[in-house]
């Protein structure tokens, strides 16, 4: 017995090694593709951090780094497509077991607003109300600065501000004086300007009777006569002055200009809420508008100034905000998901692995 069990065990040495050796070797490839993976995505991840941050600096030049992680060269390119969508190409290798690519399209949402009103320098409310919809009570208010809440005023919400607050009893909500800065990123006017490009550049327009309009890029200022109704069927940039008189835009597209948005007596409406961006200068709406104001109105470097306007639907942000007999100024909910102003979203379209 004891010679049959030495022949056999003899016999079964080299079979269990080479089993051992094979599932050391299976286990230590698995170990390699899933670091040369998990390399593909970090550097996935970081590509889709520098959208976010910059989304305009990729437009017209695009990103291509090439980084170490878990020692494994990774390779990333981010290309402006069309329509705010990218592709983002993320190639991982190294390590002696081949190579993993990343390729996914993504499409940066222009953001949204954590508060109803924000100002980086000071927020000043006069005869207002301010509340939110759907549900009531979450109209929330901020200042990097000071906020002064004048006579007749309602906030449905919190307020606070790194400064003082005055007229604390309109506010039905927590107030709190002393705290911590609300940052404010950069705007996306890099992005409306190469979206807009792709519908053609124009010089100033002045605009007589209705009609649609965009994507366009205008190089001069765009005038809207009065009675007119534009109806926005893409991105709208202006390198000058934007003025409407009692008229109307009508569609989700965005807006933007470089030295002054003003509308007098006039209106915004749609489905959605669109971004109206004033990048240097200074956002004004003034008398009753026709059909409301349903969009985010956001100047980073300037005043928003909202005066004797009857509905408004939506946010406001600017380095000051001033608001003056506005009957009702509602936050749009749909826009709530972010503490940064204006937040943007990056939404994933495809995430493929090759």
């Amino acid at each position: 017995m004891a010679l049959i069990l030495l022949a056999v065990g003899s016999l079964m040495v080299v079979p269990m090694l080479n089993q051992s050796f094979t599932n050391l070797g299976y286990h230590q490839s698995i170990e390699c593709r899933t670091l040369t993976s998990y390399s593909a995505d970090a550097g996935m991840q970081y590509v889709l951090c520098k959208l976010y941050n910059a989304p305009g600096a990729y437009t017209e030049t695009p990103l291509q780094e090439s980084l170490t992680l878990n020692d494994r060269t990774v390779n990333v390119t981010a290309g402006y497509e069309s329509g705010g969508v990218y592709k983002i190409t993320s190639v991982a290798s190294g390590g002696g077991c081949g190579s993993t690519t990343i390729e996914a399209y993504v499409n940066l949402s222009a953001g949204s607003f954590a508060f109803v009103l924000a100002a980086k320098d000071y927020l000043e409310l006069k005869n207002i109300t301010v509340d939110s919809l759907p549900d009531p009570g979450l109209a929330n208010i901020h200042s990097n600065g000071d906020i002064v809440i004048g006579s007749v005023v309602l906030v449905n919400g919190d307020a606070s501000a790194v400064g003082t607050i005055t007229g604390q009893d309109s506010v039905t909500g927590i107030v709190t004086e002393g705290s911590g800065e609300v940052t404010f990123p950069g705007d996306y006017s890099g992005l409306y300007k190469t979206m807009a490009q792709e519908g053609g550049t124009i010089g100033s327009l002045t605009i007589t009777e209705d009609r649609d309009l965009g994507p366009v890029y205008i190089d001069g200022d765009l005038d809207v006569d009065p009675n007119v109704i534009v109806t926005l069927t893409g991105t709208v940039y202006v390198t000058g002055e934007i003025t409407v008189n009692n008229s109307r835009f009508e569609g989700p597209e965005n807006i933007a200009a470089e030295v002054k948005i003003r509308i007098v007596g006039g209106g915004l409406t749609s489905e959605i809420v669109p971004i109206v961006t004033c990048v240097y200068g200074d956002i004004e709406v003034v008398g009753g508008t026709e059909g409301g104001i349903k969009a985010v109105l956001y100047a980073p470097n300037g005043v928003v100034d909202i005066t004797n306007v009857d509905h408004f639907h939506g946010a406001v942000g600017g380095k000051t905000v001033l608001l003056t007999n506005v009957d009702e100024l509602l936050y749009a909910q749909e826009l709530h998901g972010r503490q940064d102003l204006p937040g943007g979203e990056l939404s994933t379209i495809s995430y493929i692995y090759k």
